[in-house]
């Protein structure tokens, strides 16, 4: 053996005896330590991070999903829900925060390659630049399709949640009127549709890391010239030889590495995209009333409900399903309201437990405006309204 001269210090002979090789053990721990330091960095970041967000981004959807006005629930399908819910809530839990973390390791390896590769070899900077011009332009253009199949793949799941739902609850229906066929094959459709964006997304990665492994071959293939060209002009030793081609061959396990948690990680954000836009879902009003509409905590004492003047319509640019209805029930009073589909029976319920909002007009119950009021105390009273739903349901 021979001394070693790094960063202008002189290491002796590892020959030498035990105090010789003191200074390489305090090289070694001290690189340990910036691991270990370094690990735990990444570990806070990527895993307690990704938690942290995950939860705070699922509780407000949730919020908002609850609060939600009923004519959210009449537009959306119920798989949409069922699928934000679950497969996208799953990508963000996993998926993200473990693709991340690996897309922070990929970096680390590609600076430490292009940092020894250089400092042994310093042509194999004009070829590593090269390289990774390519690498990037490459990249861009998959990134113009690959969020985009990635995200017909997850829109394409809705579907046939909804239908394996809806085929489970009218079971009895289907059967009746023969239709198994039919919703067999309508659902065989949904996930012909999933598979094929699915594989579409598939075949664009792999398409991409075709190419990638030319580019790392061919960075292989200039270190190992590098090595047989410029050995005896740079003085490399054989094992400083063998240092620099293991580097320059692990360009390719890094440019798939790197490339593959980069995708995963852009294609889970797609379902941060989609949670994010449930938490922008217009709202009911306040479940809390305000001070100066506060009423007594044994309201209502009689229940004399009175309509006067009430319109209301479901959604904006539906005609009115009630159109100035004024009416007057007082204590003790047993109503029957009966008539066609669609006279407006349930809409007088949906009316008076605010579940959709009048349009104008007034419901007072006790001579108290329910509008003024906030929804826990329409609603959630102990002595307050109920209601028994049509669907027999036990509780």
């Amino acid at each position: 053996g021979t001394e070693i001269t790094v960063f202008g210090r002189t290491f002796p002979n590892q020959y030498d005896g035990i105090q010789a090789q003191t200074p390489y053990l305090i090289v070694y721990v001290v690189l340990i330590v910036f691991m270990f330091v370094f690990l735990v960095a990444r570990t806070q970041w990527a895993i307690h991070g990704g938690i942290r967000a995950s939860r705070r981004v699922f509780s407000n959807m949730t919020h908002r999903v609850l609060h939600a006005p009923m004519s959210y629930f009449d537009t959306t399908p119920l798989g949409r829900i069922i699928n934000r819910f679950t497969y996208d809530v799953e990508q963000v839990d996993i998926a993200l925060a473990q693709n991340m973390s690996i897309l922070i390791i990929c970096c680390s390896w590609a600076v430490a390659a292009q940092v020894v590769m250089i400092s042994i070899v310093p042509y194999m900077a004009l070829v590593n630049a090269m390289v990774f011009s390519l690498y990037f332009v490459m990249l861009r253009y998959y990134r113009g399709a690959g969020a985009d199949l990635q995200r017909l793949d997850a829109v394409s799941r809705s579907p046939i949640a909804a239908s394996l739902s809806e085929s489970i609850d009218g079971a009895a229906t289907i059967k009746a009127f023969d239709k198994n066929r039919h919703f067999a094959l309508l659902f065989q459709n949904h996930i012909n549709q999933n598979s094929s964006a699915m594989l579409n997304f598939v075949a664009g990665r792999r398409w991409l890391a075709v190419r990638l492994d030319i580019l790392g071959a061919f960075v292989t293939l200039c270190a190992s010239l590098c090595i047989t060209v410029f050995s005896d002009q740079l003085g490399l030793s054989p094992g400083l030889a063998g240092f620099f081609f293991i580097w320059g061959s692990t360009v390719s396990i890094t440019f798939a590495f790197f490339t593959n948690s980069f995708s995963e990680a852009e294609a889970a954000i797609t379902s941060i995209e989609r949670m994010h836009s449930m938490e922008m879902l217009p709202q009911e009003r306040s479940m809390i009333t305000s001070k100066d509409n506060k009423v007594d905590s044994t309201w209502p004492q009689k229940g004399d409900l009175v309509f006067e003047n009430v319109s209301l319509r479901y959604r904006p640019n539906l005609p009115l399903s009630l159109d100035k209805l004024s009416f007057s029930i007082t204590h003790g009073q047993r109503c029957a309201v009966v008539g066609r589909t669609g006279a407006g029976k349930s809409t007088l319920t949906t009316a008076l437990f605010r579940l959709v909002e009048i349009e104008e007009g007034t419901i007072s119950l006790d001579g108290v405006d329910l509008s003024t009021l906030g929804l826990s105390d329409v609603r959630g009273r102990r002595n307050g309204m109920f209601i028994l739903p049509q669907e027999p349901a036990v509780f």
